[in-house]
């Protein structure tokens, strides 16, 4: 496992400069217009269940601490809360796929203040990323305090292609696993990342075999919104990059799809840290036919109590 770490407002220097002065005059167009058809003529319509991932700390986020969110993209299915309570382990706050009979943690916040959320390296055939990237997301919740307790369980990453992105309220890392167990973290206590589903270190883009269109697209987007806030990040704006539309039905950070069994956004997962202050937790579901539902939950040691941890 090797290890990065780049302080600053930005992100590493080539994505800096790259996703904010490219993006808008000819990195889009050709995003938009030639890697669709690119696409077409290479791999067809390969499906994916891509996600959003972003996360801030120290002088990038208001008063200090951490930030960090998930966008949920499936084709519909049901999200929900849970708490989970595993045997001799943290108990943790889940948003769970509610359709999967298992019904996993697809992010989640333990009562030590860890977050682990998870993409799929879509741009990856289905075949070399077999494997339970939900899994792993709850036995870290369950085992881990921190980042660093967490990153130090290498062996455990190595298993499956997947990316996941942590948080507590000191550290931000994201941690890329690429086929044959190779694996590049990179962990901040102060500046912002983001992620989709392709692989952005140097050391492992042999590994982006499939073209996406939409991960790419998200990708340029998220870092435009994160590199463009040059004041200090807040959880609304964080709520506001997740609900973001600007690249249409299939490609934006906030997907409604374009066809009705098209993947769209399910779920928007945010856990803001603020420096001495007990977590909050932002989430949004929009279940197909359903009202969307809204929570803000303050996770102080009266949320964990037994008996307060109950969802409508």
């Amino acid at each position: 496992m090797s290890t990065k770490s780049y302080g600053g407002h930005g992100g590493p220097p080539h994505q800096s400069f790259y996703m904010t002065n490219c993006y808008r005059f000819w990195l889009r167009p050709f995003i938009c217009i030639f890697l669709p058809w690119t696409i077409g003529l290479l791999v067809g319509a390969v499906p994916a269940h891509p996600c959003t991932l972003f996360a801030a700390a120290g002088s990038r986020v208001e008063g200090g601490g951490t930030l960090i969110a998930k966008n949920r993209d499936r084709q519909p299915r049901l999200s929900a809360l849970k708490i989970f309570t595993p045997p001799g382990g943290f108990r943790f706050l889940g948003l769970i796929d509610a359709t999967s009979v298992k019904q996993p943690a697809v992010a989640g916040v333990n009562e030590k203040g860890l977050v682990v959320v998870d993409a799929t390296a879509s741009s990856l055939p289905a075949r070399e990323r077999r494997g339970d990237a939900v899994s792993l997301t709850e036995k870290v919740l369950a085992a881990c305090a921190s980042v660093d307790a967490a990153l130090a369980r290498k062996e455990i990453f190595a298993r499956h292609p997947a990316f996941h992105m942590l948080a507590d309220g000191q550290k931000i890392a994201t941690v890329e696993v690429a086929p044959g167990g190779q694996v590049v973290v990179t962990v901040r206590d102060r500046g912002v990342l983001g992620h989709t589903n392709h692989y952005t270190d140097g050391r492992l883009e042999w590994a982006n075999r499939l073209l996406k269109e939409s991960s790419w697209v998200r990708q340029a987007r998220i870092w435009e919104l994160l590199a463009g806030c040059r004041k200090p990040l807040t959880l609304k704006d964080f709520i506001s990059f997740s609900q973001d539309r600007d690249d249409g039905p299939d490609n934006s950070i906030w997907r409604t799809g374009g066809k009705p069994r098209a993947t769209r956004t399910l779920a928007t997962w945010i856990v803001a840290q603020p420096q001495g202050q007990a977590p909050r937790v932002y989430v949004k579901i929009a279940n197909p036919g359903e009202p969307e539902q809204t929570y803000d939950l303050p996770l102080d040691r009266a949320f964990w109590q037994k008996g307060r941890v109950q969802f409508p």
